[in-house]
């Protein structure tokens, strides 16, 4: 453990050097942002070892790392660096969806049916309706100094429950690859995370659209958006299914060089989703549904893809820790706290109902809950896509709780899923 900080440290030391006294002066951005992308694969592997030893989980490390190395402490990675190298988030984000996609395999869902379609409605049902209900009086209470209007109340509300049903695939992804875990808690908990991530960034569009009515003045639903809308849902899908397709046909009569064609698909699936304006996590889902669901070569995808995921959890997982505005939490604390213990509230209640009427056992019941607290990508996605659809103050406000409540769940929810896999005996560690 010594040597892996020692050598934590000497690395950003030197890089804090030569940024100090070399980079400035001598280096292009471009390469200076290859410098920063080795220094940050092995700076943060060498973190995640280190907390690893206290058994917090690998993310947590990756993530720790970017709050360190990003805007908020030592500003190695600044918000210029941050969106020149977005590109290889969203690459990375590709990778994971499509694993998460090909871990989605109906024949197995079949056989967890009824604990997976009762929990995935009761936490649609419960978070976003009860805390919509919940927050109109909560955030008149606590932003009223900052949001007056009583429209705006309500499309604040709106926006924070839906929000709140976001899960990252990435994070229920990375643990399960981890711990090498296996079981049905697994599968209950993956199942409901993918299906839910499709859900909410499907009608996400439909439900900023409708918030608008109450946050800009004479906005009005027009058939326009009606378009916009159906142009982005069904452009990710046909784009995820043309994709899938194509790795199929790869796979059964080329099969050669995969690790090299899927890097390239990775970087396809990215460009066209900026080009064309769509959601690359659906398209990436639904590529690696297709594969795995409409072909036998669902396993030798994510084979292929496993063996170089952990730079890909690296990138992801250390930029939404740079990204991770903690100077918000001081701005809305108790409202960021209230937001955080009431989603948790609502998740708890949502498992047991589903798991009390199933007749389910104490695990799903009183534990399984804790397999759904991380957010990241779809949330801090989301919070952008507010605030460039709402300009101004408001959006400004919103984004900023809603990233500070991201902070909280991001951190706590790989630890807390780990401990639900240990309990529930199903990591292979």
């Amino acid at each position: 453990m010594m040597k892996k900080l020692i050598g934590a440290i000497f690395l950003f030391g030197i890089y804090y050097i030569l940024k100090q006294y070399f980079v400035a002066d001598n280096l292009t951005p471009d390469v200076e942002n290859l410098l920063l992308m080795g220094i940050i694969l092995v700076g943060a592997f060498l973190v995640a070892k280190i907390l690893n030893k206290i058994k917090l989980p690998k993310l947590t490390g990756f993530m720790i790392t970017g709050v360190i190395v990003g805007p908020n402490l030592l500003h190695f990675l600044s918000h210029e660096n941050l969106h020149q190298l977005h590109f290889f988030e969203n690459f990375a984000l590709a990778f994971i969806a499509i694993t998460a996609g090909g871990e989605l395999k109906f024949s197995r869902i079949k056989k967890i049916i009824k604990p997976v379609s009762f929990i995935l409605f009761n936490q649609i049902f419960l978070v976003f309706f009860a805390l919509y209900l919940l927050l109109i009086p909560l955030t008149k209470l606590f932003l009223g100094d900052l949001i007056s209007n009583d429209r705006y109340l309500m499309g604040f509300a709106i926006l924070f429950a839906a929000t709140a049903l976001s899960k990252s695939p990435a994070t229920t992804m990375g643990i399960i690859t981890e711990l090498k875990a296996k079981g049905r808690t697994t599968e209950i908990v993956l199942s409901v995370t993918v299906l839910k991530a499709i859900i909410v960034v499907l009608l996400f569009p439909l439900i900023i659209t409708y918030s608008k009515i109450y946050l800009i003045d004479q906005f009005q639903f027009t058939s326009e958006q009606v378009m916009v809308l159906l142009y982005t849902v069904l452009g990710s899908l046909g784009l995820g299914i043309g994709v899938g397709i194509v790795i199929i046909l790869f796979l059964k009569y080329v099969q050669i060089e995969k690790a090299l064609f899927l890097f390239l698909t990775g970087i396809l699936l990215t460009e066209l989703s900026g080009i064309f304006d769509l959601e690359i996590l659906i398209s990436s889902i639904m590529a690696g549904i297709v594969v795995e669901n409409f072909s036998e070569k669902g396993e030798e995808l994510i084979a292929g893809i496993e063996k170089t995921s952990l730079p890909l959890y690296i990138i992801f997982f250390t930029f939404a820790g740079a990204s991770l505005y903690l100077d918000t939490l001081k701005k809305a604390f108790v409202m960021t706290l209230l937001l955080v213990v009431l989603r948790m509230i609502f998740l708890y209640l949502s498992n047991f109902i589903a798991g009390y009427f199933l007749k389910e056992n104490k695990i799903i019941k009183h534990y399984s809950w804790l397999g759904f607290l991380g957010q990241a990508g779809i949330a801090v996605g989301l919070a952008n896509i507010i605030e460039k659809a709402i300009p101004g103050e408001i959006g400004a406000i919103f984004k900023s709780i809603l990233i500070a409540t991201v902070v909280i769940n991001e951190f706590l929810g790989p630890i807390f899923f780990k401990y639900l896999l240990i309990k529930a005996k199903e990591a292979n560690i």
